[in-house]
């Protein structure tokens, strides 16, 4: 039967699948080609930014600590030993040519390969551009790294309430928002809040009853996945383990201190968590397909229109549905469905056989709402509690690769039955020497009296320097674009003498005190810049002191 393949391999040309894209679509499509590249039928090629597969479900449980960060992860190598496996970043496709050009880690050049056939399974990007301030201090949830470092960033809010005494700043501190009230966020928000209120009996200064976690849902009704009757009784459910609900809030922007609504509300808050601004992967503007929303149309065989041996899984695509009309939703278990048909079509189309459309029904869907309850509607049923929750984990265990992983998660579970979280903060990143922050009108930039960390620069906006007496603030300069504020208390090395907020919404650079003073000393412009202005704010505050007098 595959005689031809074998003649072809002699001559060296075995056609190359090349599939873009270490998630679901992506790895099930090369488990499901790697048993033909073994055969020395096609040569399997699989892109991925990262070198693991993530098992996206249990995800949200790295947060509560009830799996260790490394179960949820598999290496790809591992699982499809007959591809060959390139950690790389996907810069471009032509198709004319038909090439792939990537990009490795910490290299410059680009490296370029060839295919016959491409399937794309590179999912889609998270854009927070559009909501003033949440790309610098709200928190994504999509890879292994935002939840280790929520995680973390949990554990750090309960540190500073355990040792806050004003009341004000103590709440802020454990008022934690989620954006997004759809499957990803409703989960985030159960984990969030069966976490904390675990952990909290560690701490002696911080009580349950401190905490609101506030999920915010733009629409009528959380989980539009799930039918209303079980999306209303998974509300009522969160609501009861203490969550607050807000819905028709939609999330306009963010500061290091707040959550904006679009309403004009402020929620004092350190924690937004933005399950939200999905966008297409940029990667596929640029082809010469057809696309709709930015995803690209496939037809029943999972062929992108208007390209040629182009093949389109998961999230990247708009897919059919066959069998209810419309399209299927871009969820995990369609992903590793159309993953496998997208796979079997491409060695239909090699072979010369007949392509097969791709029909699936949906086995259900599960959501966790946290404390051994869930909600689902599998099976033709709807139902929630304990009974779900089983149904849940052992579903999503079941479609877990390699039973070692299996094994390591089911000891996790057991182990989380018996003992409390941990609660060890473990700090793996290095500060940032510049970064950029948003604040609102009337947001404090930092008080009299705050120990000096940083340096800043104006880039939009407009800020008001404060003098306090006699328990009064009054405005002594405002400062706008280009200019800069704090470099008197980092070369004095003594705490602010007066305090800074923002007259109008701004968007400040922020430079740590380090860096700001090593390059003060290595820079004699920038030193005698520095002297310059210091020499002149000085006699400024000197000659209002005189005027008062």
């Amino acid at each position: 039967m595959f005689s031809r393949f074998r003649r072809a391999e002699r001559k060296g040309s075995v056609p190359s699948v090349v599939v873009l894209g270490g998630g679901y679509g992506g790895v099930y499509a090369a488990l499901e080609l790697q048993g033909a590249a073994k055969r020395g039928e096609i040569k399997l090629t699989l892109i991925s930014r990262e070198n693991f597969f993530l098992f996206q479900p249990m995800l949200a449980e790295v947060i509560s600590g009830s799996i260790s960060p490394l179960n949820v992860v598999s290496p790809i190598r591992r699982i499809v030993p007959h591809a060959q496996v390139h950690q790389a970043e996907v810069e471009s496709v032509d198709t004319g040519s038909r090439t792939v050009a990537i990009r490795y880690p910490g290299h410059a050049r680009l490296t370029t390969i060839s295919y016959d056939h491409l399937i794309f399974a590179v999912g889609s990007a998270t854009n927070l551009s559009q909501f003033p301030g949440v790309e610098e201090h709200g928190m994504s949830f999509k890879t292994l790294g935002d939840a280790f470092r929520l995680r973390n960033h949990l554990i750090s809010m309960l540190e500073a309430a355990n040792v806050e005494d004003d009341p004000f700043y103590k709440m802020q501190a454990l008022t934690f928002v989620i954006a997004g009230g759809g499957y990803t966020g409703v989960e985030v928000t159960s984990e969030i809040n069966e976490f904390l209120r675990v952990a909290s009996r560690s701490y002696r200064n911080v009580n349950p009853e401190d905490f609101r976690v506030i999920l915010l849902h733009r629409s009528g009704r959380i989980l539009p996945e799930l039918g209303e009757k079980l999306a209303n009784l998974s509300h009522r459910l969160l609501e009861r383990r203490g969550i607050y609900i807000r819905l028709h809030a939609e999330l306009k922007g963010a500061t290091g201190q707040s959550a904006l609504l679009a309403d004009e509300v402020y929620i004092p808050t350190k924690t937004l968590v933005a399950t939200i601004g999905a966008s297409p992967n940029p990667i596929l503007a640029d082809l010469p397909c057809e696309t709709e929303r930015g995803r690209l149309v496939v037809d029943e065989t999972l062929a992108v229109k208007g390209g040629e041996n182009l093949w389109a899984v998961g999230d990247c695509a708009l897919v059919p549905d066959v069998l209810r009309g419309g399209f299927c939703p871009p969820t995990a278990q369609f992903a590793l469905r159309e993953a496998k048909s997208a796979a079997q079509n491409v060695l239909a189309t090699i072979r010369g056989t007949p392509t097969k459309h791709f029909r699936y029904k949906s086995r259900g869907v599960f959501v966790p709402l946290g404390g051994f309850a869930a909600a689902t509607e599998a099976f033709g049923l709807e139902m929630s509690g304990f009974l779900a929750w089983w149904l849940y984990r052992t579903f999503y265990l079941l479609q877990l690769p390699r039973l070692e992983r299996k094994l390591r998660v089911v000891t996790d579970w057991t182990l989380d039955l018996i003992f409390p979280p941990d609660i060890v903060k473990v700090d793996i990143e290095r500060p940032r020497g510049t970064s950029r922050r948003h604040y609102e009108a009337g947001e404090y930039i930092y008080r009299k009296g705050d120990i000096a960390y940083e340096f800043y620069v104006v880039l939009t906006g407009e800020v008001e320097v404060l003098r306090e007496e006699d328990g009064r603030e009054s405005g002594v300069a405002k400062l706008g674009v280009g200019e800069y504020f704090g470099e008197m208390s980092l070369l004095n090395s003594a705490p602010h003498a007066s305090s800074v907020r923002a007259k109008t919404s701004a968007q400040i650079l922020v430079m740590t005190g380090e860096d700001f003073l090593a390059l003060a000393s290595s820079s004699s412009l920038f030193g005698d810049m520095l002297r310059e202005v210091v020499e002149r704010r000085v006699t400024i505050n000197a000659a209002n002191q005189s005027k008062e007098r």
